[in-house]
């Protein structure tokens, strides 16, 4: 048996609590038993789990895509998809099983205590049947932040209200994973307000930047409508403050025409 893996028959610590509706003959009465679960004891810091939780139809309607199973208080640590529902055209007949796979991410940040629970949902959200829930322990490596640079295309001399696309790359050279769910971003240092350029540049939904990996931000820079010496000043953070990483620095000439 892999691993952090426990069967239904023999879990220890893997709470499965009977709440919501009472099983019972009447039309329109929802219910749901635990047929098996595949949950994980242990996971470290960014690792996925491929889990499942098998449902049984213990009420006396059938399941359709309007059911679901959902975290529950309609959220979970390590999942953004709360709510994951029967797949269309899928009629799960009182009696029949329904298996449901999630796929859960854990934190890259430790937690003291971490729980996944999840439960039998209706179209209107409200839960019923058995509740699965299961105490995940954390084993993370100490947090290092830090980055390398790659490449910068920082415009040395714009005219005036000209727009440019700069764009930094940079490598991860430490041990935690960047993703926008935990706020890594590249920010503005200096510089960013006369060039009407966002305070931070953030990754983009979904995407993660393991270590030794390397991504590229952009940003339009527009040119202020004085001449002058400007200069910007690019570096990494991972919320507001929090700097780690070289800096990209560049001194920026704007002339205006006659």
């Amino acid at each position: 048996m892999a691993r952090g893996v426990r069967p239904i028959a023999a879990l220890v610590g893997l709470t499965s609590v009977l709440a919501g509706p009472v099983r019972g003959d009447g039309p329109g009465v929802a219910d749901a038993m635990v047929a098996d679960v595949r949950l994980p004891r242990r996971l470290q810091c960014g690792q996925t789990f491929r889990a499942s939780i098998t449902m049984l139809n213990t009420g006396a309607t059938s399941w359709t895509t309007a059911q679901a199973l959902a975290a529950v208080g309609g959220e979970d640590v390590f999942t953004e998809t709360p709510r994951i529902s029967v797949p269309a055209k899928v009629v799960v007949a009182p009696g029949e099983t329904h298996t449901f796979v999630l796929a859960l991410t854990a934190p890259d940040i430790a937690l003291p205590s971490a729980r996944t629970a999840w439960r039998m949902v209706g179209e209107d959200g409200a839960g019923f049947g058995e509740t699965v829930a299961q105490a995940v322990a954390m084993d993370c490596p100490p947090r290092v932040d830090d980055a390398e640079l790659v490449s910068a295309d920082v415009p040395a001399r714009l005219a005036c209200g000209q727009s440019y696309t700069a764009e930094v790359r940079v490598r991860n050279t430490g041990t935690t994973r960047w993703s926008r769910r935990y706020g890594y971003a590249l920010g503005a240092v200096e510089g960013g307000a006369d060039f009407q350029a966002p305070d931070r540049v953030a990754l983009e939904a979904g995407a993660a930047v393991p270590p030794d990996a390397e991504h590229a931000f952009q940003a339009t820079l527009t040119a202020p409508a004085a001449p002058g010496s400007y200069r910007v000043e690019w570096r990494m953070a991972r919320s507001a403050g929090e700097w780690f990483g070289p800096s990209v620095a560049q001194a920026v000439k704007v002339v205006c025409a006659p």
